[in-house]
């Protein structure tokens, strides 16, 4: 004990030498659903961000009249109506107390899951996982990147002090997921995270790709919790949106590790931190019988 209290050193900690508040502003933008934008001021250590309600916000999309915004609160700018569709190009503009940018995006294509098959296979390091096969179309012409990621629904069960079950709700959970697709494996930054994979089509552009993925979730019933379904999501997602989370999956990461320091995320919003993407997706839901 004496020598690991020896290994302990203190960081004094100086708010001054932080930088100033900055605008924070993040909006994803799908077609056929409400679009929102997130603005808020970034904050030091251990404090609250604040929201910004002096902030305005439109989308114009070519020979077309501009989508904009009112606020909500608590830094919630809700567009009052959205006439993008898969393919569109458009302008994101902003003004944030006074500052004003401008952000030239594109829509991506529409991606539909063709195929979609379940089962078990035996996976080192984990044993016997649950895995799903999908198989999309990837468009030739575009540069596509795609983001997956899978959801658990099941009932959890709460216990008196006396070990009887007392009540039960139903919650939907996102869980791990991970291929071993030379196209994820292509992808550095899915190291840092299990909650989702992301690749793009460089080693398959133009093709019918077909990709496993499995989780690391046993789906068993316990005396905690009894699955009964999952729900796989595949999005074709902007380049914009694909630099953030990836930057944003190991940032969050190296803030655990005692040996590195967070990387900066990558954004695309001139003079402020945040992202403005747009993504297209499908999903497809599977019964867990018990």
């Amino acid at each position: 004990m004496f020598f690991l209290s020896g290994c302990v050193k203190e960081i004094p900690y100086y708010p001054g030498n932080l930088s100033a508040p900055a605008p924070a502003v993040h909006c994803f933008i799908t077609p056929d659903s409400i679009v929102s934008a997130d603005c808020r001021l970034t904050a030091p250590f251990g404090s609250k961000d604040m929201p910004i309600a002096n902030a305005y916000f439109s989308i114009l999309k070519t020979n077309q009249a501009k989508d904009t915004t009112i606020y909500k609160g608590n830094g919630i700018h809700l567009f009052g109506s959205n006439s993008l569709n898969a393919g569109d190009t458009f302008i994101f503009k902003g003004n944030v107390n006074g500052y004003t940018f401008s952000i030239s995006e594109i829509v991506p294509g529409d991606i539909t899951i063709n195929t979609f098959d379940t089962t078990r296979q035996l996976i080192p390091g984990i044993g016997r996982a649950f895995s799903v096969a999908v198989r999309f179309d990837d468009d030739a012409v575009l540069e596509n990147h795609y983001r997956c990621y899978l959801y658990k629904t099941g009932y959890k069960y709460i216990y008196d002090y006396t070990g009887k079950l007392s009540d039960s709700f139903l919650q939907k959970d996102l869980i791990s997921l991970y291929s071993d697709d030379l196209a994820a494996v292509d992808n550095d930054y899915n190291n840092y995270s299990s909650r989702e994979v992301l690749f793009s089509d460089a080693t398959f552009n133009g093709v019918k790709k077909y990709m496993v993925f499995y989780t690391a979730d046993p789906l068993l019933k316990t005396a905690a919790e009894r699955p009964t379904g999952i729900e796989f999501h595949l999005e074709n997602i902007s380049k914009s949106l694909f630099n953030f989370y990836n930057t944003r999956n190991a940032h969050i990461w190296q803030q655990q590790s005692i040996s590195q320091l967070p990387g900066k995320i990558m954004g695309n919003v001139p003079g402020a931190y945040g992202v403005v993407g747009a993504y297209t997706g499908d999903y497809r839901k599977v019964v867990l019988r018990r």
